[in-house]
């Protein structure tokens, strides 16, 4: 008894039947007698007939298949947020492609054109910082014009009338800023490796207010992820500083590094607030007081945003804002 796979025309021509009847009898179709059926599935069987779901959707538009495209794996809030979707889609009756775009314009676009072209239903999406960068938006317009709905988050584009989850970044800066303030600090600098994404510079801003507010003068200091160690040296041979916002775990960790280094007593002679996953905080010495971005609800937020519009494609567009927490440990007073 052959078990190599046998096709649709193959499995039809064997039985004598028509194409249609296999597929109606696959399918229990009322019109096909139950003898018919039982002796269509027997051979069926016996032939290890698997049917095409790809084209099986395709015929009736769609895939049960949504695409999560992202900058990194490597990072840890990526990382969560992608959990997060997981956990809801697994509950669903779609499967997930995940892309990632390293950053890159030309990969991120050519993910969401190839997707879209009838392998995916809809998009998750976090925007690269190079498309950020170049403000080139084209396949996610093609994507939304082919009826392809698009849930962003994180770094969203506000050019783009789709569904948005979004964190914070204003508030939550701007609150870790008024805290240093409030508790006596004078000279508080911010370290990004991130000027060019929205987020990175939603961050500024706020931390720019809280301190325009306190009648103090912002001091930002920006370069790139190779670099930002040695910035973050010259800014202490440079400034005296009592308090550092960085706004990105390269700069975190850049700014923890240079200040043991020098061996600064933290958080009595210098207070850190920073951006790292809750582990690697915890693991740092001293434990590193973080803005923590609760990833995994994101990543649930967004699949049940974008579960619903593929329901309800007509729907109002919605963003959601989800609020981060200062979680204090031992860099912070």
């Amino acid at each position: 008894m052959s078990r190599n796979n046998i096709t649709l025309k193959e499995l039809a021509k064997k039985l004598s039947v028509s194409v249609s009847t296999i597929s109606k009898a696959l399918n229990d179709s009322h019109e096909i007698s139950d003898a018919t059926k039982k002796r269509i599935k027997i051979v069926a069987k016996q032939h290890n007939y698997q049917p095409n779901k790809i084209a099986l959707n395709l015929k009736f538009g769609k895939t049960n298949t949504i695409s999560v495209v992202i900058p990194s794996i490597q990072n840890y809030f990526f990382s969560q947020v992608l959990i997060g979707i997981e956990n809801v889609i697994a509950k669903s009756p779609y499967n997930i492609i995940v892309s990632i775009t390293s950053e890159s314009f030309k990969k991120e676009t050519q993910i969401v054109k190839t997707l879209s072209n009838g392998v995916v239903d809809g998009f998750i999406i976090a925007v690269a910082e190079e498309t950020q960068t170049t403000q080139k938006f084209h396949h996610f317009e093609s994507a939304l014009a082919n009826n392809k709905p698009v849930v962003m988050f994180d770094r969203v584009v506000k050019s783009i009338d789709c569904d948005k989850v979004v964190v914070d970044d204003f508030e939550s800066v701007f609150n870790a800023t008024k805290h240093l303030i409030n508790t006596g600090k004078k000279s508080i600098a911010l370290v990004s490796t991130i000027p060019n994404l929205s987020v990175g510079k939603s961050r500024t801003n706020g931390y720019s207010k809280a301190l325009i507010d306190a009648s103090f003068t912002p001091l930002i200091i920006e370069n790139s992820k190779n670099t930002i160690k040695d910035t973050v040296e010259k800014l202490f041979l440079t400034k005296s500083i009592d308090a550092i916002i960085a706004i990105d775990e390269e700069s975190s960790l850049a700014a923890l590094k240079i200040a043991k280094k020098r061996n600064l007593q933290i958080p009595k002679q210098l207070t850190i607030i920073g951006y790292a996953s809750k582990k690697m905080a915890e693991n740092l010495c001293p434990e590193l007081t973080t803005i923590y971005q609760h990833g995994f609800l994101i990543g649930q937020s967004c699949a049940k945003m974008l579960l619903e519009r593929l329901k309800n494609k007509h729907k109002p567009i919605h963003k959601k804002i989800i609020n981060s927490t200062l979680n204090i440990r031992e860099t912070c007073l």
